[in-house]
């Protein structure tokens, strides 16, 4: 997680020095991830880590009355992330993929930082006892 954190704070650091654009790299990472699979992975996650319902927020959206359907939203944000792409140097651009993929390399550790046996064996158990507890109503 500080290694995640610490190349956001050093690609901002270094967008505000050089005039660049490697936090959009970022952007599309998390943003996207968050808007494409977080949603689909937000009812399991509440379940295997016994969550309150309602959380975490980050995986609901509000979208603006414009554009409320989420597909749409989508679209929109992908757009403008291109346009802004549109506008960069080649250099520029070849440095917001880099940095696109270094997120989701950093992203990936972040989830392996936990010991993975015992979190999925904790994590399983907790899944099914709350989806049983979802169908038979007992919260």
């Amino acid at each position: 997680t500080i290694r995640y954190v610490e190349a956001v704070a050093r690609a901002g650091a270094d967008d505000c020095d050089r005039g660049g654009a490697r936090l959009l790299g970022h952007l599309y990472c998390r943003y996207f991830a968050d808007l494409f699979g977080g949603q689909m992975l937000a009812m399991p996650y509440n379940l295997s880590l016994r969550l309150k319902a309602g959380t975490p927020r980050h995986y609901e959206f509000q979208f603006p009355a414009e554009m409320p359907q989420r597909r749409d939203f989508i679209e929109a944000v992908y757009h403008s992330i291109n346009q802004a792409g549109e506008r960069l140097s080649p250099e520029a651009r070849d440095e917001v993929v880099e940095e696109a993929m270094l997120a989701f390399k950093l992203n990936v550790d972040v989830y392996k930082e936990e010991p993975l046996v015992l979190d999925s064996a904790r994590g399983t158990a907790n899944l099914l006892l709350g989806g049983a507890r979802k169908v038979v109503g007992v919260a």
